[in-house]
Parts: structure tokens; sequence; C-alpha cells
């Protein structure tokens, strides 16, 4: 009887524990971008986005064929590091590797990742730059402000052909994330990307993207979404009778994608944007891979 009773109380202890796992948040669903890395934590990402066009679109969103297809990979390697106690501040460092390919229009955007020639190629670490993250009102855990500096690295970057942009960039981002239920959540993130001018032949500019995120959780460890991306640009412009500062151009993206966490530390993420409107700007899509582990203090 004794015995008969230890075994109940393992298989009830068990199955204690395993509801408790089953009730912990998984990483995939605890750290979404707004939220910070406690203390002692670091966040390792790689992000790889293609973009590709074979025509852009003029002034009036008309779509102009460009006669080629221009392919740029951008590759960002990010870590970052929880430095508070209250798990209110983080820094990081950054670093972004271009690629940029242009090859015949009926060419594939995935020639970019391979080492061919095409009609023009090059590949540079273009910009390098500190990072910091930190969330401003401690009752609203989910809003947080990320901003960084990066300094570029590699010369001539936009000649003779575009490969990335030739600028010192400050980017800010303010990202919000709400929760709807145990399934569903809203993300949001608006953002202040300034391009300062390396030369005196460039302009400064800026443009302040503001994007929104549908985010529905199958499982703890599996999410969709689809997002929306709204980016206007300004600057000075000029013609033959003044120069002002105003709105100068602008692109719609939409998208969908789905994360997936592979082990209990390591994740996966996949998505396309398309730039479905623009006014002198893009009229490509992206293709997007990044992958985020999290260790964890002990």
């Amino acid at each position: 009887m004794n015995a008969m009773k230890r075994k109940i109380s393992y298989l009830l202890l068990l199955l204690l524990i395993g509801l408790t796992v089953q009730a912990q948040e998984s990483n995939l669903e605890k750290y979404t971008p707004s939220v910070l890395l406690e203390k002692g934590t670091w966040d390792f990402l790689s992000f790889y986005s293609i973009y590709t066009q074979t025509q852009v679109r003029d002034r009036e969103g008309d779509e102009v064929a460009l006669g080629q297809r221009q392919s740029f990979l951008n590759a960002m390697y990010q870590v970052t590091y929880g430095v508070s106690e209250s798990g209110r501040f983080n820094i990081g460092f950054d670093v972004h590797v271009n690629r940029a390919y242009y090859d015949e229009d009926e060419g594939s955007p995935l020639n970019v990742l391979w080492f061919g020639e095409g009609d023009f190629s090059r590949t540079v670490v273009s910009a390098i730059g500190p990072r910091i993250r930190f969330v401003p009102v401690p009752s609203i855990p989910t809003l947080s402000i990320q901003s960084s500096f990066l300094f570029p690295v590699a010369s001539d970057l936009e000649a003779p052909f575009f490969t990335a942009h030739d600028r010192y960039t400050w980017f800010t981002q303010l990202f919000y994330d709400l929760r709807l239920n145990t399934k569903w959540r809203i993300f949001m993130e608006v953002d202040f990307l300034y391009r300062l001018k390396r030369n005196e032949e460039q302009v400064n500019f800026f443009r302040t993207p503001a994007s929104a995120f549908l985010s529905y959780f199958p499982t703890s460890r599996t999410t969709l979404f689809g997002f929306a991306q709204y980016s206007p640009r300004f600057q000075n412009l000029s013609n033959e009778v003044e120069e002002r500062f105003g709105f100068s151009n602008w692109f719609t993206q939409i998208g969908i994608g789905g994360r997936y966490q592979l082990m209990p530390n390591l994740s996966v993420e996949l998505a396309y944007g398309n730039f479905v409107a623009s006014r002198q700007d893009g009229a490509g899509y992206t293709l997007n891979l990044g992958l985020r582990y999290i260790k964890q203090r002990n």
C-alpha cells in the first residue's frame, strides 16, 4: 500500500511539473522586440534581408523598368546584453555586411548569395556602431526605446553603383507590444532614421517609418504574423528658383512571416514583404531570414 502511495505521489508530482512547464512562457512569447533582457542575459541576433527589384516608381507612382535586376543583401549581426537588475536598460553593438548584385532582369534574386560577377557585384562590411535599449516608463514594460549610431566602414558605398548607404546613421525606434489574449498580439513600431552626409556632394535626409504587426500564436513555440509599413522620406529640395526642406518620396510595404522556437534558446524567423505602393521609390520585394539565440544567466 505504501509503495502504491509513493507511485501515485510521484505521478502527481510529474504531472504538476509538466503542467508548470506548459504554463511557462516560451522565449518566443516572452522576449518580443519590445521586451528588454534581464541583467546578465545575452541576445545574439543575425538577420539577413534580400531586397530585389527590376523596376521603380516615379513621382506619379507609375512603374518604370530598370532593364536589369538589382538585388541587395543586408546581413545584420547584433549582440545585446542586459545590464540593469530592473531589466530596464540594455547595451549592444551592431555590424552590417552588405552585398549588391546587378544582373539581367530575368536573373534570380538569390544570385546575390553567390559570388558571381553579374553586371556589377560588391561585398563589404558597411557599418558598425553601438546601441542602447531602455524602458522609459517602469509601469509599461512593453514600451521601449532603442537607439543606435552607425559609422560607415567602407568607402564609396554609393558609387559607381549603390551597395549601401554611404552615410552616418542615427536610428531610433519606439516599440510597443499589446497582448490581446493568449493567442493574439499587436506589435507597433515608430522609427526615426536619420542619414547624415559623409561628403559635401550628399544631402542629409531622414525617414519616419511606422509599422504594425498582428501576431497569432497557435502554440507557445510558433507565431505567425502579418505586417504593414509606411515610410516617408524628408530632405532639402531644390530647383532653379529655391531650396526648401520637405517631403520627397515614400513607400508602403506589406508582408507575412513566421517564427519558430527550434530549441529553448534558439528561434528562427522567415518573412516576405512587398513594396505595393511608392512614389519615387522602390517597387520590389524582400526575403528575410533571422536567427536569434538568447543566453540567460545561470
